[in-house]
């Protein structure tokens, strides 16, 4: 009986000693040069945080999201290549940049009610790598490519849950007159040419900002004329110079 007994202690014990020591894939650090990376879960979101490996002061944050089916619009995905350029040229140029896991919406959620769900899980990871990375939430700006870009363009016009960002990065995605006109913070809209997004993108979606707006004056719209699809351009370079004119 003693030794019946013996043998599953044993391996109990092993067992829990494997998961005591196995260590989550997600929380597994990569480093790419002087850019580290890895996945955190804080103040309830999860996110891939990109930020130089030596670097203990940041200039402010960034947070994007990534494109989706917008019929049926699952959890944000965090590895996407474009997302991950910007994040990684902003990390090392000396900002805590991350790619958010947006929530799943609930089936038959109408457009706006998303949009207001992804701000607030924005506003979660900003929250969350404030607090963690001792930055200052105000020095952050948020955006997102194709379904993402739709949402936050939707959900800064409705809602002030991001009104304290400096600005929305909105690649491939557009918007309405009436939200261009109710645009809570600036905005850089930059889309290939072709109205692929409707008729309200890119530099069309930034004439629609009324002049007497607040918000006018730092925000942009480009028409790219090297590409005529939906998302098919490389504007890393305009997406960061962008972030950093509204950060400094």
């Amino acid at each position: 009986m003693k030794k019946s007994l013996i043998v599953p202690m044993c391996i109990i014990l092993t067992a829990l000693a494997c998961k005591k020591h196995k260590t989550p894939a997600e929380d597994q650090e990569v480093i790419k040069g002087d850019i580290k990376q890895i996945v955190e879960t804080v103040n309830g979101i999860t996110y891939k945080i990109f930020t130089d490996k030596n670097a203990t002061d940041f200039k402010g944050i960034l947070v994007v999201g990534s494109g989706n089916d917008e019929n049926n619009p699952s959890e944000g995905q965090i590895n996407g290549t474009s997302e991950t350029a910007l994040c990684e040229k902003a990390a090392a140029n000396g900002y805590a940049a991350a790619i958010v896991r947006y929530q799943k919406p609930p089936n038959g959620a109408d457009w706006n009610s998303r949009a207001k769900l992804m701000g607030e899980d924005f506003n979660k990871a900003i929250v969350g790598i404030s607090g963690k990375y001792s930055i200052d939430k105000n020095k952050s700006v948020v955006g997102g490519f194709s379904y993402a870009s739709f949402m936050l363009f939707s959900d800064i016009s409705v809602n002030t849950t991001l009104s304290y960002t400096k600005g929305v990065l909105g690649a491939c995605g557009g918007s309405g007159a009436w939200n261009a006109q109710n645009f809570k913070v600036p905005v850089f809209a930059i889309n290939c040419s072709g109205n692929n997004e409707g008729n309200f993108n890119g530099k069309a979606l930034y004439d629609q900002i009324p002049v007497s707006s607040a918000v006018k004056a730092k925000s942009e719209g480009v028409t790219d004329n090297n590409c005529n699809s939906h998302c098919g351009g490389d504007w890393t370079k305009q997406m960061y110079n962008k972030m950093v004119f509204w950060l400094q």
